[in-house]
């Protein structure tokens, strides 16, 4: 038993039990010496304080243990997430995309109304000379339009 514990503690991490080794050492010693008594104060002794480091580190893992589980949960969060937020990248660029096909659309329909605003109101004063659309229709020349309107110029009458 003593030499399991010896040979664990031989090749534990980072020599952790250096202490407990260098009393099991001292005991092997003593065994030669005799003192069978005293022997077997020191081995209970080391066997106790070895249980507590065993223990201690087996405590140690569980709470490492414990803490890789929480970040692995964390990590799928954050996975999940990230998810998410690629998810909702993707849906406001397709808005964004629809949003630009419809207001091409609407702009199209907006100029193609204005256009058949156009040729109607051109349709409507069919005896204006092409030369005068804009000039006619202008507010602050109304005698020119009084003139043409009197003269019947481009409508088709004659005097």
């Amino acid at each position: 038993m003593i030499n399991s514990a010896l040979s664990w503690a031989e090749n534990a991490p980072n020599s952790t039990l250096t202490k407990p080794e260098e009393q099991a050492r001292e005991v092997g010693t003593e065994q030669q010496g005799g003192g069978v008594a005293t022997l077997q104060a020191q081995m209970e002794s080391l066997r106790l304080e070895l249980e507590a480091k065993i223990s201690g580190l087996e405590a140690e893992r569980r709470t490492m243990v414990t803490a890789m589980e929480e970040l692995r949960d964390d990590r799928a969060t954050m996975r999940g997430r990230l998810l998410e937020a690629r998810e909702r990248e993707r849906e406001a660029e397709t808005a964004r995309v629809r949003i630009a096909a419809d207001y091409e659309i609407l702009k199209d329909r907006v100029l193609k109304k204005r256009r058949e605003q156009q040729r109607q109101a051109q349709q409507a004063t069919p005896g204006t000379p092409p030369w005068c659309e804009e000039g006619c229709r202008d507010p602050r020349l109304p005698r020119l339009r009084d003139l043409l309107s009197q003269t019947g110029v481009g409508r088709g009458r004659r005097r």
